[in-house]
């Protein structure tokens, strides 16, 4: 139920970006759940440099440095999962729901 909830809201508002933090060597949420044609924000808020990069390297956002932000739209329903190209213990994944028809 919370995740259609989340869909229906998500596809009224496609045009603002969903957030992902950047801190403490962590991806914040490491999960995210979207629809497809929205936009994610990735905020470095950490005190060294780090990247957004998929594992199977479809988007790279190069090297943010502290404070740095950098935006991806997803288009494609499906699983993009990412690591952090300096630390790649870093993982997140962002999960693209596809858009529900009226």
């Amino acid at each position: 139920m919370y995740q259609m909830i989340l869909a229906v809201l998500l596809a009224a508002a496609p045009s603002t970006p969903a957030p992902v933090a950047i801190s403490n060597f962590q991806f914040r949420p490491a999960t995210l759940k979207i629809v497809a044609g929205q936009t994610v924000r990735f905020v470095n808020r950490d005190g060294e440099a780090h990247t957004v990069t998929a594992t199977d390297r479809s988007f790279d956002s190069g090297g943010l440095d502290s404070g740095d932000s950098w935006t991806h739209r997803f288009t494609r329903p499906g699983r993009y999962a990412y690591i952090c190209a300096l630390h790649p213990f870093m993982r997140g994944t962002i999960i693209v729901l596809p858009k529900r028809r009226s």
